[in-house]
């Protein structure tokens, strides 16, 4: 299976980084040159920008766009080989002892899937469905769970989010964490077999200069986020318990 790692080409040391862990291992590696932010130039037909003031809360981030852009354009290279499925990475990734073993496994269940999370910023309220070797699990995240570091995907859900997922009007973690709005199944490991943002500085400035004031925030952001958690709930309680369900009929 190829790992598409999203790299800067100045980001040498990142990318010495990802040779050497993925070395033992029988990944291919293919390095996607990452859009550089600061070279977009707006307006872009790939970005709304009132939808991403409104329901982000944030001024206008170019690295933001340069990070969705590039993991657009690692799924598109994806498509245009015949593989079934790929890894997609940043490059600020820490993979445990057993990724390979468990990717692989869990490629065995890959009719509950299309996209698979292999990290995650927050816990996300995992939801075990079938357990795996080595203390891990195929699980459903109930909550939202938001980093984008490692995931798998199958050729239908690379070519759902590139329809789906243009044009960007959130970050590309928050957009992809939505996955009942473009038709993809979704789970994840537990616990996650990649860390990321360990030892590497963050190439996004993250800082909170982006946001606007409290009260603009409190009238667009948090009915959008109230909407957008209640339908989280109700189509993720429905998705476990169709795996839950599944589970039972051929145990």
């Amino acid at each position: 299976m190829i790992a598409y790692t999203i790299n800067m080409p100045s980001a040498t040391e990142r990318r010495e980084h990802i040779e050497n862990i993925f070395e033992p291992t029988k990944f291919e590696l293919v390095f996607i040159e990452a859009v550089i932010g600061s070279n977009i130039s707006l307006p872009d037909y790939r970005y709304n920008e009132k939808a991403y003031n409104l329901a982000h809360g944030k001024r206008t981030n170019l690295g933001e766009l340069g990070c969705y852009f590039s993991h657009i354009k690692a799924l598109e290279t994806f498509l245009e080989s015949a593989d079934e499925y790929a890894l997609i990475l940043e490059d600020d990734i820490h993979m445990h002892e057993h990724f390979e073993e468990v990717v692989e496994e869990a490629l065995t269940h890959s009719h509950r899937f299309d996209l698979l999370r292999l990290s995650g910023i927050h816990r996300g309220s995992p939801v075990s469905i079938v357990s795996l070797e080595n203390g891990y699990s195929l699980a459903c995240n109930f909550t939202r769970q938001t980093g984008s570091g490692a995931y798998l995907v199958n050729r239908y859900a690379a070519s759902k989010m590139i329809k789906k997922l243009l044009p960007m009007w959130l970050p590309y973690d928050h957009a992809y964490d939505r996955e009942w709005l473009f038709g993809v199944k979704a789970m994840c490991i537990d616990p996650m077999p990649i860390n990321q943002n360990e030892g590497f500085a963050t190439q996004i400035d993250a800082s909170s200069s982006y946001k606007f004031p409290a009260f603009k925030r409190y009238l667009t952001v948090f009915p959008y986020r109230a909407y957008n958690e209640v339908s989280r709930y109700i189509f993720r309680s429905f998705s476990i318990l169709k795996q839950k369900c599944r589970t039972r009929r051929f145990t």
